[in-house]
């Protein structure tokens, strides 16, 4: 049988393989004819149509995307789309006769190949076939690269008119087939199947999930999250990094004395247990109020920025504002936790407030500073704990 493959992703380098090409290659070995019709989706765009062959005798005409450049992202991916289907269908009726061919393989996104799609049904080829690989244009806009809006509206009801043309939809995994079927209307003609790829769909056995809650006596009708060892292990981690920094500055200390030829004075081991619990206690205090953050914005940089900005820029201008024009606040500047973890630092340090640096000061004892910290570390602990069960545990 000869087979046509239209996609827009098929390796050609050596060593390089792809589901497509594995197919491809499959197909070839149990003797049929294969012909690869690739829109080479992430190629420079603009560039003449070429053809190749397979060290396995795949045969592989490559098309190159068409795009208008230079009037922002949206623009250009749509003009992707419409342009680079039009030239695919251009290339595909000069090239080659597709009335010849048995079998068309095609995959999602159909929007990106339209043109093409009709011209495989006039072409009167028995069996076209189409592999479900994501979701178009669903998955696309979860990730950002379609808004919501009018331009997903056309481009779903797109998708939907060309998946008409195919007599059979594979997809990867029973839960897939199962939204193909709710999500778009199917033909009484169409069949869906299942094809794994590079997996098995065989189900598990069937496992007593009460059995758990069980031997830990664990609530049997209340929803569980483990977050509370995420914490602990934030923690350790913060302990890990705040010792390898101590071990490394006594070993630098200890070189530049030697270079200096000077005496080394070590520190007793109460001082040395103060300061590295200080040390601890700080970064695990910022690094739960960063938890925090993560937990309610769901995300990772944004929180990062958040807590420099408020670590190098509002605290500070907020004890500014407070110790030069609103003195009768100072309770308020006293309780955040910059100011207890400079102060807490200058209690354990002994330093003298003139050779102290940026943040570190005796706004308040030593002592207050250490409770003020564990509350916030509790406080943190507990809001973030609070908002994954409340929020994100079903």
């Amino acid at each position: 049988m000869r087979f046509l493959m239209i996609c827009m992703q098929y390796p050609l380098g050596p060593g390089e393989s792809y589901m497509t090409t594995e197919l491809a290659d499959a197909l070839v070995a149990e003797g049929h004819e294969v012909q690869v019709l690739l829109l080479d989706w992430h190629g420079e765009a603009g560039q003449a149509p070429d053809e190749l062959t397979s060290p396995t005798g795949v045969r592989v005409l490559r098309c190159s995307p068409r795009r208008v450049p230079g009037f922002g992202r949206v623009f250009g991916d749509a003009s992707k789309f419409l342009l680079s289907g039009r030239h695919l269908a251009r290339v595909a009726r000069s090239r080659l006769d597709l009335r010849s061919f048995d079998v068309a393989l095609a995959w999602m996104p159909l929007t990106a190949i339209a043109p093409l799609v009709p011209l495989l049904s006039r072409a009167g080829i028995r069996h076209r076939l189409l592999f479900i690989w994501d979701f178009f244009p669903d998955h696309h806009r979860q990730i950002g690269r379609i808004p919501s809006g009018l331009a997903f509206a056309i481009a779903r009801f797109c998708e939907r008119r060309l998946l008409r043309h195919f007599d059979t939809i594979f997809c990867t995994l029973p839960g897939n087939a199962d939204y193909l079927r709710q999500r778009y209307p199917l033909t009484a003609g169409q069949s869906v199947r299942i094809a794994p790829i590079w997996c098995t769909t065989e189900r598990r056995k069937a496992v007593d999930r009460a059995a758990p809650r069980r031997d830990y006596e664990l609530p049997a009708d209340r929803p569980i999250a483990v977050f509370g060892g995420q914490l602990v292990a934030l923690v350790v981690a913060v302990g890990a990094g705040v010792l390898t920094l101590f071990v490394t500055c006594a070993a630098s200390s200890f070189a530049i004395a030697r270079i200096e030829d000077q005496a080394v004075v070590w520190p007793s081991v109460a001082d040395l247990a103060a300061g590295l619990g200080s040390g601890w206690l700080v970064m695990a205090m910022w690094a739960s109020l960063g938890a925090v953050f993560a937990v309610l914005l769901r995300s990772v940089a944004l929180p990062i920025g958040l807590g420099v900005v408020w670590i190098l820029g509002i605290e500070t201008l907020l004890a500014g504002v407070v110790s030069s024009l609103l003195p009768s606040l100072d309770w308020l500047a006293n309780a955040l936790p910059g100011t207890n973890a400079g102060s807490l630092v200058f209690s354990v340090t002994g330093m003298a407030a003139a050779d102290a640096p940026p943040g570190v000061r005796d706004a308040v004892g030593g002592g207050r500073a250490l409770l003020t910290l564990i509350g916030y570390c509790a406080v943190f602990a507990v809001l973030a704990a609070w908002t994954t069960r409340r929020r994100d545990v079903t």
